[in-house]
């Protein structure tokens, strides 16, 4: 039994050598593709300090961009080409190697004078590029690479506007919220690119009833420097559009049109037969003399009205909520506004704090409070007169009428 166990144990070192000597053999040992790692070789610690300043003062190229590497070109039509030359300059001390890299885009091509620079020297990069977009702004670049060890890789970078024959600034017309009895102004500016010039230019609505409360004036002007990225434009437009009280209530959503006739190319053609619009949005709402900040639990309904919901009011409360009342219009400073009435009374309650004037509107701190009786009540506005109600008036009869306040609750008895 001895002798087995002895003979195994020889069987096992021995295979276990011949194992490693295998695996030794097959993976352990691979002559290095660029020659043997020597350790230690000729750097010490005593001379690393005088190899270091070797290496950094090698006499390496620099790349320089005198004109910087980006170009904007202001603005261009869709469809149209456009083509800068960038100045490339080697500032450092050896050769400065150059090639094209990729560009973001097909519409892009590059040419390069001369691919090798020697100090001193300098040579022209050349970018042209279609604009095939008919985006608001165009951006596009190509890649240069160099043996600069600080930029191997050098973005030349093109962008501008795209802009048609005409466009106008700003591109949407809006005024936000305006109160039904304030006068609305607005301006904007049209920029023509077309040759020949235009001329007896037009601004109209869509809407007849906007047309009539509006007065618009147009003033040509020559665009210059002032004007940035417009300023390349043949021709431009100063207008001024005030729009009289008297739109009615809730959202107004419209086009604008500027008309205006080209020098006619057909002398039998009538004017109107050559007129044409450059159209733009204007939106906004029209709001009453009276009207409410909107939160979560307060919403408008129809006619400028709101609603506050206080959900299911448990036995402990909360049973007072605070919101803002907005007084907008020309009369507003004066006007005072006061609570008419409350419903069902007794168990609605509502105060004024005092109020805030702001440059446009003045806010009324409004504290609408629900008491608990002995019998459960609940308003949860399953119909028009299912609501606890507060209406508010003013005492100025040029602000337009009352503003009611729904109240939504359920509530359990004391």
């Amino acid at each position: 039994m001895n002798r087995f166990l002895v003979l195994l144990a020889i069987v096992a070192v021995a295979g276990s050598a011949a194992g490693w000597g295998i695996n030794y053999a097959a993976y352990g040992h691979r002559s290095a593709q660029m020659g043997e790692m020597v350790y230690g070789g000729e750097i010490t610690g005593e001379n690393i300090d005088d190899f270091y300043m070797k290496v950094t003062q090698a006499k390496n190229p620099q790349v320089e961009l005198p004109d910087g590497s980006t170009y904007d070109f202001g603005t261009m039509a869709p469809g149209t080409k456009g083509e800068h030359t960038f100045v490339i300059k080697n500032s450092g001390e050896g050769d400065l190697k150059l090639r094209l890299g990729a560009t973001t885009c097909k519409c892009t091509l590059g040419t390069l004078d001369n691919d090798v620079l020697k100090p001193g020297e300098q040579t022209e990069v050349r970018l042209e590029w279609d604009v095939k977009t008919d985006a608001k702004s165009f951006g596009q670049s190509a890649q240069l690479l160099t043996n600069d060890p600080n930029h191997y890789a050098i973005d030349l970078k093109i962008q501008g506007r795209v802009v048609g024959d005409l466009e106008m600034i700003p591109d949407a017309l809006t005024f936000g919220d305006a109160s039904a009895d304030e006068t609305v102004t607005l301006t904007a500016k049209v920029y023509s690119y077309m040759d020949p010039p235009i001329k007896d230019p037009t601004f109209k609505f869509s809407s007849d009833a906007l047309n009539e409360l509006s007065e618009i004036k147009i003033e040509p002007f020559e665009p210059s420097e002032a004007d940035g990225a417009s300023s390349s434009a043949v021709q431009g437009f100063d207008i001024s559009i005030t729009i009289k009280p008297g739109m009615k209530q809730g959202p107004v959503s419209q086009n604008a049109m500027f008309g205006f006739i080209q020098e006619k190319s057909d002398a039998g053609a009538s004017d109107e037969e050559e007129r044409k619009f450059l159209v733009t949005p204007i939106t906004g709402k029209i709001v009453g003399s009276l009207s409410m900040i909107p939160n979560p639990k307060l919403t408008g309904s129809e006619g400028g009205n709101y609603i506050y919901d206080f959900g299911e009011v448990p036995a402990e409360g909360p049973f007072t909520a605070k919101t803002f009342v907005v007084l907008k219009g020309q009369d507003r400073d004066n006007t005072t506004l006061s609570i008419e009435s409350v419903e069902p009374e007794g168990i609605v309650e509502a105060s004024f704090g005092e109020k805030l004037v702001r440059s446009s509107m003045t806010l009324y701190p409004l504290e609408i409070k629900l008491i608990p009786g002995p019998n459960a009540i609940q308003r949860l506005g399953r119909n028009q007169d299912d609501y606890g109600k507060i209406r508010i008036v003013s005492d100025n009869g040029k602000t337009a009428g009352k503003l009611v306040v729904g109240v939504k609750f359920s509530m359990e008895p004391k």
